[in-house]
């Protein structure tokens, strides 16, 4: 497909959560959701393609001492920038889009470093960019995200970024097909309620969705869940052993943890206590045998430097650490693997390219070693319908992750921060995902899974168009329009 990007529309909207949203030092409870839309000429005829995310406080950058608005406004200054660079990149018609992508991404991350912003926030400019542009190409194309990886429609040579990749075919690495269901690996985060007991009759939402964990245990079916680590080592133990009562109660034996250390961590020994106190308490013998992998322990400033990695290979042997907000370049996950590491997240927030080519690395680790000790985990940013939670379910699908980390549908009521138009479109596309419960329209969990073979519709992951007209540009919005008490 031989195309030029003619064009670039960034919108915004205010969102706020049901329940606030605390992982690490930061607190999410209302923030801007962002979408992007490219349009793209191909044979002489426009097409439209859409990407969305949140605009979250202190995950791409938590530089101590920025505030939220410093944050958004960094986050404003990437996007303008890869909006620069694709448009530059593509103003001829292209004969291959990796190619030309690829030069992309090295100018933002380049550019990007000399502005002052960190490698994981240059990503995410270059991510709603890059999505936003396989769509367009997919619905030029009339197939869905799914089929287009596997005609290779994109054009993605793996041996570009890891020569070790350079005989590799994507298509093997990945699934014959896409799923249609995947589970949901539900967020325990650090200020979520575990017991309904413990939510004080003034903060009872009684908005007819749970709440608490033990609520979800009991209404939803979940059977994987994500719990967040606070680096309190006794705070952390007291509620861990809260959490594996309520599991044992609920599921008996039969699921599956991740932690999530959410760079909490200053150093491997100091996360070392905590993996000790769970191998060592018989309250929480079952908890750890059912913990799949750890995440991100370490702050990104230390967690890829080899100076503070040995332990990260002894932890390894007990259960595999993989990599999250230090995935933030295209050679991250390699450089991790060198150092210990066993396994990486997918989030479309850091590029569905990237998701690929990880996950083709972890392909090619778990053949030579002929057995699976490589793992990519599906890993959420509160992502919320339509545009945001759909694509990232859509590469999840493509990927063939079984289980993914899900949190949008529970720390935000629903598609409510739409219009009802959008609502009920999405609702009328999208009838497995979504249903109308307690007077609105929200992902609908069965069993623990959602349903998702609707996603698998002409584009990445959506068949529901935006209406930029009903948002703001990044010069209406304002700051203060959040409500939110500066720090």
């Amino acid at each position: 497909m031989r195309f030029a990007l003619k064009e670039t529309q960034f919108g915004l909207r205010n969102s706020t959560t049901r329940l606030p949203f605390r992982y690490g030092k930061a607190c999410l409870t209302r923030c801007p959701q962002a979408v992007m839309r490219t349009t793209i000429e191909v044979d002489g005829r426009l097409h439209s393609g859409y990407s969305g995310d949140c605009l979250p406080p202190s995950w791409f950058d938590k530089t101590p001492g920025k505030n939220f608005r410093c944050q958004i406004d960094d986050m404003f200054s990437v996007i303008s920038l890869a909006e620069r660079v694709f448009l530059e990149e593509f103003a001829s018609q292209q004969e291959t889009f990796f190619f030309a992508w690829l030069s992309a991404n090295n100018r933002v991350h380049n550019c990007g470093a000399s502005l002052g912003h960190v490698p994981l926030l240059a990503s995410f400019g270059v991510s709603l960019v890059e999505r936003a542009l396989m769509d367009a190409m997919c619905r030029a194309a009339s197939i869905s995200f799914g089929d287009a990886v596997r005609s290779n429609l994109f054009r993605i040579v793996p041996g570009e970024v890891y020569p070790e990749l350079e005989s590799v075919n994507l298509e093997e690495a990945l699934p014959d097909k896409p799923l249609r269901s995947v589970f949901v690996r539900h967020t325990i985060g650090l200020a979520d309620p575990l017991t309904a007991a413990e939510i004080a009759p003034d903060e009872r939402l009684d908005d007819g969705f749970p709440q608490a964990l033990e609520e979800y245990l009991q209404q939803t079916g979940v059977r994987y869940l994500k719990i967040k680590v606070s680096g309190n080592l006794n705070h952390d133990i007291e509620r861990l052993k809260v959490i594996s009562d309520l599991a044992r109660r609920h599921l008996g034996d039969s699921y599956t943890v991740t932690l999530d250390g959410n760079e909490q961590y200053k150093s491997v020994e100091q996360f070392v206590e905590l993996i000790d106190a769970l191998q060592h308490d018989d309250d929480l013998a079952s908890l750890f045998h059912n913990t799949l992998a750890i995440e991100q322990p370490l702050e990104r400033s230390i967690a890829l430097e080899s100076s503070h990695t040995e332990g990260i290979r002894h932890l390894c042997q007990s259960k595999p650490v993989i990599i999250d907000e230090s995935d933030g370049t295209l050679h991250a996950y390699g450089d991790a693997i060198q150092l210990g590491y066993r396994g990486v997240s997918s989030k479309n927030c850091k590029g569905p390219i990237r998701s690929l080519l990880n996950a083709a690395l972890t392909w090619l680790h778990n053949q030579r070693e002929a057995r699976n000790v490589y793992l990519m985990t599906g890993e959420d940013l509160c992502s919320v319908g339509v545009i945001p939670v759909q694509a990232d379910l859509c590469l999840a699908a493509t990927l063939g992750l079984e289980h993914v980390e899900r949190n949008g549908h529970h720390y935000y009521r629903g598609l409510s921060y739409l219009p009802e138009s959008e609502q009920h479109a999405a609702l009328h596309a999208h009838g497995d995902f979504y249903a109308e419960q307690h007077g609105i329209v929200s992902p609908h969990l069965v069993d623990g899974k959602f349903q998702i073979g609707s996603l698998h519709c002409v584009g990445f992951g959506f068949d529901v168009e935006p209406d930029l007209g009903t948002m703001q540009s990044t010069d209406e919005w304002e700051f203060e329009s959040l409500g939110l008490d500066e720090e």
